[in-house]
């Protein structure tokens, strides 16, 4: 039984010149252990199906479906990681990290249990009482990645959660997902990311699905096969990065065209 469940979703809104279409018969799967990516164009309703696939927003035709119950409402059953970190910043970390389950009605000491564990588990020891001024963009994203968690949802969906990080701190926070996704004792079951960044979508995923510009449609499902941890400077590597190039090429957006990298200088990105 899949995780998710989307079935040939279209979302449009109005405009004083008419309706504008962002999304058109979107059809996809995500299963238990899946980790899928979405890339595509700027504008092409990447985060747009992530706020529809949680229950954020509504379709304008189509269903989508978690454990084959329609979503109709938020799903407390996933939890989203947002590009600009969203933290309350009049809450302390311990604080912004309960908040989810201070509104799930948990009882006070099992939530500073949880509060406790997934503070450890995403390496916030010490900033408990910290104020997210007074944190770095990565451990600032650390505490959206401990808020998601601490609600131990099934699927944890990303919103672009790198792309404000610098290089370093973006490719830690990557490898430390990535161990999460793969513990068997933690979750999530899934993980559903958005990305802009191909090569990142290619190195995280095992599944890569690939939109047109907008309208989005679903160009192609690219399947990932290649051994973890994942060599950017391999060709198997470069090829697959090729080819999702290619497609969004094909689909009409303005990515530069792709080359190879010299030998000895990993790619961009």
């Amino acid at each position: 039984m899949a995780l998710i469940r989307v079935e040939h979703l279209d979302k449009s809104f109005a405009s004083r010149h008419g309706s504008i279409s962002i999304m058109r018969d979107i059809s996809f799967e995500v299963k238990d252990s899946d980790f899928v990516a979405i890339v595509g164009p700027s504008g092409c309703g990447k985060s747009t199906l992530l706020r529809l696939i949680q229950g954020l927003d509504h379709p304008t035709a189509g269903s989508i479906f978690f454990q084959d119950q329609k979503v109709e409402a938020v799903c407390p059953q996933m939890a989203m990681v947002f590009q600009s970190f969203a933290l309350y910043p009049w809450l302390t970390v311990a604080q912004n990290v309960a908040f989810g389950l201070e509104a799930l009605r948990w009882a006070p000491e099992r939530i500073a249990s949880q509060v406790e564990r997934y503070i450890s588990v995403t390496g916030l020891d010490g900033f408990q009482e910290a104020y997210p001024r007074e944190l770095s963009g990565g451990m600032r994203q650390r505490v959206g990645l401990a808020r998601a968690l601490a609600v131990e949802p099934a699927v944890l969906l990303m919103d672009e959660p790198f792309s404000a990080l610098d290089p370093l701190t973006a490719e830690s926070l990557r490898e430390e997902v990535l161990q999460l996704w793969r513990d068997p004792q933690l979750p999530p079951d899934a993980v559903l990311l958005v990305s802009h960044n191909i090569e990142e979508a290619i190195q995280l995923a095992d599944r890569v699905i690939v939109l047109s510009r907008r309208p989005g449609q679903i160009l192609a499902q690219v399947e990932v096969d290649l051994p973890r941890p994942r060599d950017r400077k391999s060709t198997a590597f470069y090829d697959l990065t090729d080819r999702v190039y290619s497609l969004i090429t094909e689909g009409g957006t303005v990515f530069a065209p792709r080359t190879r990298p010299a030998e000895g200088i990993p790619p961009a990105g």
